[in-house]
């Protein structure tokens, strides 16, 4: 098994304060410059291939896995659900705890639980996807919330397919997951119904273009997604952190087509086996995450 190293240590998300918050809560997304290191950013742009090609450092396969080299068709983005889960380069970014902190942070929770990671790989001339909400996805747990932190592993541009939000769109009523996530041929359809339907005037979108190495944190009731990548040559790899509120727990209502797999019979908690927690107000994170992170174990009598 390959080892890789403890979980990243982000400053610059400790500088967050009562103004990203307030802005965060107007427009529902929140952006940050600066939040890895070249070392860093180039370290997980390397996993990509490797995860996609099925080779996985802890033998775990993700528990999403769109695109296969060689069968699935090359116009498609490629995506991957809870890749942390095989690959501890990526773990060490997904259970960061400044990520689950500042998520608390904005979110106004008193802890962060890891949710589950997407990873993103939009090559030239692939296509669209969906406008969604996030906390539809959630919608099955109390509360439904959830709160995601988007990573750019490149330098984004609007005709590369880069995110795309609809500012103060987090206010509106929460709708039903999208029928056509992948590919579908209106992205933002969706969204423009969803605005008909509240009343509303829609704002146009935001373009998410920022250096490589920046993150944005956006609420999982605003409006988003991305458009096709247009350009010839421009890649677009990124990871999103979906954070949900530490007390999350499975509610009497139905879904939750990965989340339920891991909920125990009889019991609505939510495993931090599956679902650590990354940070709270009274000092508790998941206590293997460090050990995880650098070596691939859970428990420490764990056999290589």
């Amino acid at each position: 098994m390959r080892c890789a190293a403890m979980p990243y240590e982000l400053q610059s998300l400790q500088s967050l304060g009562s103004e990203e918050i307030d802005r965060f809560r107007k427009d529902g997304y929140l952006v940050v410059q600066g939040l890895l290191s070249p070392d860093q950013i180039e370290a997980l742009r390397e996993r990509f291939p490797v995860l996609f090609a099925g080779t996985f450092d802890t033998g775990v396969y993700p528990d999403e896995w769109y695109w296969r080299q060689g069968i699935s068709l090359p116009d498609v983005t490629r995506h991957m659900a809870n890749a942390w889960k095989a690959d501890l380069t990526i773990a060490s970014l997904v259970l960061s705890r400044n990520i689950g902190q500042a998520a608390a942070l904005l979110g106004g929770w008193s802890g962060a639980r890891l949710g589950q990671d997407t990873i993103w790989w939009k090559p030239p001339h692939t296509k669209a996807v969906s406008y969604h909400q996030d906390s539809s996805f959630t919608d099955f747990l109390t509360p439904p919330q959830t709160l995601t932190c988007w990573v750019a592993l490149d330098d984004t541009h609007r005709e590369a397919g880069t995110l795309e939000y609809v500012p103060g769109s987090h206010l509106w009523p929460l709708t039903s997951i999208p029928d056509d996530f992948h590919a579908p041929d209106d992205y933002r359809a969706g969204m423009l119904h969803a605005a008909r339907q509240a009343g509303i005037a829609p704002p146009d979108p935001v373009f998410i273009e920022v250096p490589a190495g920046s993150c944005v944190f956006h609420a999982g009731e605003i409006w988003h997604g991305s458009g096709p990548n247009k350009s010839g040559e421009r890649m677009r790899r990124s990871i999103g952190i979906h954070l949900l509120p530490s007390e999350a727990r499975f509610s009497s209502r139905h879904g939750g087509y990965i989340y339920r797999r891991y909920q125990i019979t009889g019991d609505a908690s939510l495993d931090e086996s599956f679902f650590p927690i990354l940070w709270s107000n009274v000092g508790h994170r998941t206590q293997w995450i460090d050990q995880y992170c650098a070596t691939g174990r859970r428990l420490p009598n764990a056999v290589a």
